[in-house]
């Protein structure tokens, strides 16, 4: 019964970084791990914005997050992954780095933002954790959507 307990206060991310900063995604979230694909660029879309692919017949937009956070182009190396996310019935395409692992964070060491945080991407991180020697920017996926929502 403690160990059921004790799971129910774990949150699972996956980890990934950009710029050398670690970031998460709530691990329910994430729909599949691609290797990077041809992108198919869109006109009159903001720049961070890398285009669409076309993923078993469905059109995901991908959104460069590095461009978004540190206004620069991704390169993409063979590292560099493509993490596909679900919410509320929308894909969208997340290009990072590099992904690291899934980790378990006890909720004790999740930190919730608040809008004073002075991060240029404040509004896209929802909370902050701790995992061995790394902070991670877990990111508020909703906030991501709707910056590719306002574009469409």
């Amino acid at each position: 019964m403690e160990q059921e307990s004790d799971l129910g206060d774990l949150e699972q991310f996956l980890t990934f970084t950009i710029e050398k900063e670690f970031f998460g995604i709530r691990l329910l979230l994430v729909h599949e791990i691609l290797k990077p694909v041809l992108i198919t660029r869109i006109p009159n879309v903001e720049d961070y914005i890398l285009g669409v692919i076309n993923l078993r017949g469905e059109i995901i937009p991908i959104v460069d997050l590095k461009k978004r956070f540190h206004n620069t182009d991704s390169d993409i190396y063979p590292i560099s992954r493509i993490v596909v996310v679900m919410l509320d019935e929308k894909r969208i395409g997340v290009l990072v780095d590099e992904v690291k692992q899934v980790v378990k964070i006890q909720k004790d060491f999740i930190s919730y933002t608040t809008d004073d945080l002075s991060l240029n991407y404040s509004k896209m991180v929802e909370s902050v954790s701790r995992y061995e020697d790394h902070l991670i920017l877990n990111l508020d996926l909703e906030q991501i959507v709707n910056f590719v929502s306002a574009t469409k």
